[in-house]
């Protein structure tokens, strides 16, 4: 499955696809320490986005969400790639800042069609998104 999207920033990137309905704040949210999810009763709780493509509905919460996915990202503990639904300007800070790789505002809501366990390719620079289910 190929999807097209919006550039939030630039860049490529391929893993597997983790994938959480829930808003998302990298600050709060996320352990800069061990890249896992931290807060408790999120559906991704405990697990890992280090790596990953992180697919998500958008961002919520403080304008320091970017300086701690920065110190998340100093020890390589950040996501590969992000795909949201609809980025707002922190979680768009967040991936400027990090140099992540990001769309959003694709032509199918990527949080219903990609399923944690997807292998998943990230051209945000042409906003192309592959999807190859998991087996």
């Amino acid at each position: 499955m190929i999807l097209h999207g919006k550039t939030v920033n630039e860049g490529r990137a391929e893993g597997e696809a983790i994938v959480s309905k829930l808003p998302f704040s990298f600050l709060g949210d996320f352990n800069t320490v061990d890249g896992t999810v931290a807060v408790k009763g999120h559906d991704l709780e405990g697990q890992s986005l280090k790596g990953k493509i992180f697919v998500f509905s958008t961002g919520k919460g403080s304008t320091a969400g970017p300086l701690a996915a920065y110190h998340g990202k100093e020890q390589g503990n950040t996501p590969a790639g992000l795909i949201c639904t609809s980025a707002e300007p922190v979680i768009a800070m967040v991936a400027i800042m990090t140099d992540i790789p990001m769309v959003h505002k694709l032509d199918k809501n990527p949080v219903e069609v990609i399923q944690t366990g997807d292998h998943v390719k990230l051209d945000a620079t042409s906003g192309l998104v592959e999807v190859i289910p998991k087996s």
